[in-house]
């Protein structure tokens, strides 16, 4: 750090301290070569605290010191500068006379996971080790000296971030080099003796022949720089940090190569890189430079953002000087113009894409102001007014309603795998898959929650608990109509299996399809919501027992039967029953407010009645006609029995209904009742087609 600031006033605990508060956490300082060396801890969010000239620069705000920058500029023969490869347009803007020389022609595959490739053809160089004060701070810093040429692409590596890699030109295969994609059944023996595999959609570098390096990770051996090697290749580019990230750690890699490009590198220091590494080649090797080319093209997002001083120390409790925030924010490399009293116009420069608004800025102005130097003062408390939403009533009164029915509360991942998706692809719908996932296990964004319960189930019958009533509140996630967005929607899944009933009084009896519709009515009648069950065929349930629940007009969920090839899936050797329901809906018609009848002052009277009716006559449509029929005079109407067996012929069912007749307002005459009863008869006969019993 000292050949970029001036440190003579500094000690090494008092750069420490500094670094430290900052943000640049110093882990330890210990003695290395008659010199002092900092290790250091940098936030993921900042990579361009990964080299020296970063961390120089840190200082240089904290300590108000003027920074010193390396020399980045191309100083090499007029004669011999940059002469373009194949016709391209030549990286070095100051110079583009000569023949190209046609030794290599670079060819980019996937420009999405490397917009940007250059290279630079360095002739009669003569492979030795490098001088001594860059083998001394490359030794300094945990690493081995190889050789003059690869030394200098580490120490730049060290002094920019910008990673660099150097080929012996005579070994790469046909004169190109293609970045591309890995083929399946690819290998590859890395320059640590290795041979590794390649995964299809792995980038490479390639020559005409095979790969020779792993892209923003590490070189092969088949293009290494020995002690023979006379012409190199001096690669500089950018690759897509999540390739890098997802690459290295698939072959179980880590390099300081791929440490800083899964961070992100600074996309305008590829080619300034390029320069600072050749000029310091040529004087290490005697080399001279033959021709230059580049592939692709890649940019920083300007930001340019507002910054209000007066604000921002109103929001830290201090008060700043415009001047001052201007001279610090200045050393942190950005541009920064007056605009108004106390206002500033600041251009983030491309190696802090990490700023994006005014609020970055003020944390920026904190940090080197100190956070230790803010006066400790008492919030405000201001008392709690907001109260409990009205969603989050609802389902805590659904909760309620469950867990007073016997079942247990679980929580799940909210991430599963591809496979367990599409298990259930009538819930499925159009998945949300991480881009960067950290497994394979936990790649999508739950669809259902069908999986998590199963899981759960699975996993407690393999202890032997087998008899389970459990539900799960969660959010379920999936595409936007169109691909725009996404949704995330709460929901209610329920699941069953085992005994429903265990006890001396009434004995002992497996749960059905009919406890987890029950437990479905009686969840949305405790917010006034009547579920109506409809037949449907749903993929990954029995044919058996599978319905479309109803809420009002729309279709909210489904219920029934797990199919046997997905319990097999799962390691489940008994029935299991699950439930899902989606509750947007419901907490738009729910109602909260328990409404009282009083007890009827007169009484009511019930009739029975039995009907025969072909099996594909639904229940509920009767039980809808019984209520609309009998107007008002209809107090309640309930479905009592169903029978299929002896005495009842091919194709038909028996069904018997209990109505209750009466008025809040006086007793029903006989002649009354039997009149509306009569109605509600024919009615049903009429409509449907049944034949009384």
């Amino acid at each position: 750090m000292k050949d970029y600031i001036d440190l003579r006033k500094i000690t090494p605990e008092k750069l420490a301290d500094g670094l430290t508060m900052s943000g640049s956490e110093v882990d330890s300082i210990h003695d290395a070569a008659g010199d002092k060396v900092m290790e250091l801890e940098i936030t993921s969010n900042r990579p361009d605290c990964l080299n020296i000239l970063g961390l120089a620069r840190e200082a240089s705000a904290v300590f108000n010191l003027d920074l010193k920058l390396p020399d980045l500029k191309c100083h090499c023969d007029d004669d011999e500068v940059n002469k373009p490869v194949i016709a391209r347009r030549p990286t070095c803007p100051e110079r583009s006379r000569g023949k190209a020389d046609e030794a290599i022609s670079i060819d980019i595959k996937n420009k999405k996971l490397c917009p940007l490739y250059t290279a630079k053809v360095i002739r009669g160089v003569i492979v030795k080790p490098a001088g001594k004060e860059i083998r001394k701070k490359l030794e300094a810093l945990g690493l081995r000296p190889v050789n003059n040429v690869v030394d200098v692409t580490n120490f730049c590596l060290m002094e920019l971030g910008q990673p660099l890699h150097a080929f012996d030109l005579d070994k790469i295969k046909g004169g190109r080099i293609i970045v591309r994609e890995a083929k399946k059944g690819e290998k590859i023996i890395t320059i640590d003796g290795i041979e590794r595999e390649l995964k299809s959609g792995m980038l490479v570098i390639a020559d005409s022949e095979r790969p020779v390096a792993v892209a923003g990770i590490m070189g092969g051996v088949s293009a290494e720089v020995t002690d023979l090697t006379k012409n190199i290749l001096l690669e500089s580019a950018y690759f897509d940090p999540l390739s890098v990230r997802r690459t290295a750690r698939e072959l179980g890699i880590s390099s300081d190569s791929s440490y800083r490009f899964e961070r992100g590198v600074d996309k305008e220091m590829v080619i300034p890189a390029s320069f600072r590494a050749s000029n310091i080649i040529l004087k290490e090797t005697g080399g001279r430079i033959t021709g230059s080319c580049k592939a692709g093209s890649v940019a920083a997002d300007k930001t340019v953002i507002s910054f209000d001083v007066a604000r921002a120390g109103g929001l830290l409790g201090v008060e700043l000087d415009a001047v001052w925030v201007k001279n610090v924010l200045t050393r942190l490399g950005m541009h920064v113009t007056d605009d108004k009293a106390d206002k500033l116009i600041v251009k983030v420069p491309s190696f802090r894409e990490d700023l994006k608004t005014e609020v970055d800025l003020i944390e920026e102005t904190a940090r080197i102001y100190g956070y230790d130097k803010v006066p400790e003062t008492m919030p405000v408390i201001d008392p709690e007014v907001t109260r409990k939403g009205n969603d989050r009533l609802l389902s805590e009164k659904i909760s309620r309603k469950l867990i007073s029915s016997g079942l247990f509360e679980i929580m799940t991942y909210s991430l599963i795998s591809s496979s367990s998706a599409v298990r259930f692809p009538d819930l499925a719908g159009d998945p949300v898959v991480l881009v960067n996932p950290l497994s394979e296990e936990q790649k999508v964004l739950t669809p259902h929650l069908l999986d998590g319960m199963l899981r759960t189930i699975s996993w407690n019958i393999n202890r032997k608990n087998k008899d389970l009533m459990l539900f799960e509140m969660g959010k379920i996630y999936s595409r936007a109509e169109k691909g725009i967005g996404y949704d995330e929607v709460p929901a209610l899944c329920v699941g069953m299996t085992g005994l429903a009933v265990s006890d001396w009084a009434r004995g002992k009896r497996e749960a059905s399809f009919y406890d987890i519709k029950g437990i479905i009515e009686e969840a949305l009648r405790s917010v006034k919501i009547n579920a109506e069950f409809h037949p449907a065929g749903i993929a990954g349930m029995s044919l058996c027992a599978a319905v479309e629940i109803a809420g009002g007009k729309s279709a909210v969920g489904i219920a029934g039967e797990v199919s046997k090839k997905i319990l097999d899936e799962y390691d489940i050797d008994q029935r299991v029953y699950v439930a899902q329901v989606k509750l947007d809906e419901i907490f738009k018609k729910g109602v909260l407010k328990n409404s009282y009848s009083p007890v009827p002052r007169f009484p009511f009277s019930t009739r029975d009645v039995s009907v025969l009716c072909d099996t594909s006559v639904k229940a509920g449509d009767m039980l809808r006609e019984i209520k609309r029929s009998g107007g008002e005079l209809v107090q309640s109407a309930d479905i009592i029995d169903i029978y299929l067996g002896e005495n009842i012929p091919e194709g038909k069912k028996s069904l018997t209904y209990s109505i209750q007749y009466g008025l809040t307002s006086g007793t029903l005459k006989d002649e009354e009742i039997e009149s509306v009863h009569s109605r509600v008869k024919d009615t049903l006969a009429r409509k449907f087609g049944v034949s009384f019993r």
